[in-house]
């Protein structure tokens, strides 16, 4: 007999601390398909998470791993199979990450997929601005003539965003007149198509907040500083999980993993871009989501 599923039930595979402690906080059922590897020796599990919960699995056999997810998720009626590809690919050979990929990737594909992706980069800014959650002076172009005009009226510095033939984002900080020279050339060269979003270039610290979404219901997994950067004390990392929190939501988002950058400098802190690690899998999605009553 197979158990109904259940959304709030979950398989977190190979997390790290971050992940596998915002997921117990949040009340989420949690079952954790991992490996000795994984976790750093000095980091403990949750003390809500009963030991039976904690499934070992041989990274190195995809075989293995594909049959140790397929008959969890049927046993306990499991609603998603989550995971980071930072958290997954920690610790492990090339050969051996790809794999796992591969088997979570074909999970992922025998399931509907979810609604409520992400928008584009120019919607996400439209959403920041008209919400004044992150402000951030932008205008949009229609074309690579006009976002030039735009970029030399902002003034210079800025950062212009837009998206090539496949319908990949790029997002490029155009410091002078010849890196606008540059740009318009690379944008006509690849077939870049409007819109064209110009915005001001944000100075400070970045850090890249990574979140993964159940149901609607956004986990912060962890807030990790560009380069050599200190981490921030914990009431700036709350304004952040919250800021990024509430994009989330403005946005519909339900279901996936995203990664936001956010630059903290003299104005506080504000989003510089928020995107999907891999759309067209979403990530985290092996199994359907339902929607999140509001």
């Amino acid at each position: 007999m197979i158990t109904e599923q259940a959304a709030e039930r979950v398989v977190l595979v190979r997390p790290g601390p971050g992940l596998l402690h915002a997921a117990v906080a949040a009340g989420l059922d949690v079952w954790v398909v991992s490996d000795p590897a994984a976790w750093p020796p000095d980091a403990r599990f949750p003390a809500g998470l009963p030991p039976q919960r904690l499934l070992r699995a041989d990274f190195e056999d995809a075989a293995a791993l594909r049959a140790l997810l397929a008959d969890t998720v049927l046993r306990h009626g499991i609603g998603h199979v989550l995971h980071l590809s930072s958290d997954l690919g920690r610790g492990l050979g090339t050969g051996a990450a790809a794999a796992a990929e591969e088997v979570l990737r074909d999970l992922a594909m025998t399931r509907p997929e979810p609604a409520g992706g992400l928008p584009d980069a120019v919607t996400v800014r439209r959403i920041l601005n008209q919400s004044r959650t992150s402000a951030v002076r932008a205008e949009e172009a229609t074309t690579v003539a006009g976002a030039r005009a735009l970029a030399e009226d902002f003034p210079l510095p800025v950062v212009i965003k837009s998206a090539d033939g496949s319908g990949r984002w790029w997002t490029v900080p155009v410091h002078d007149r010849p890196g606008l020279d540059r740009w318009a050339e690379q944008a006509v060269a690849a077939r870049h198509s409007a819109p064209y979003l110009v915005e001001e270039l944000l100075t400070g610290v970045k850090f890249h907040v990574e979140t993964l979404t159940v149901d609607g219901m956004h986990l912060v997994a962890g807030i990790t500083p560009e380069g050599d950067a200190a981490p921030l004390p914990e009431g700036e990392q709350a304004g952040i999980r919250a800021t990024v929190r509430a994009l989330l939501d403005l946005a519909g988002y339900e279901c996936g993993t995203t990664r936001t950058d956010v630059l903290v400098g003299a104005r506080g802190s504000r989003i510089a871009a928020a995107a999907e690690p891999d759309p067209a899998r979403r990530r985290g999605a092996a199994l359907p989501c339902r929607g999140h009553e509001r």
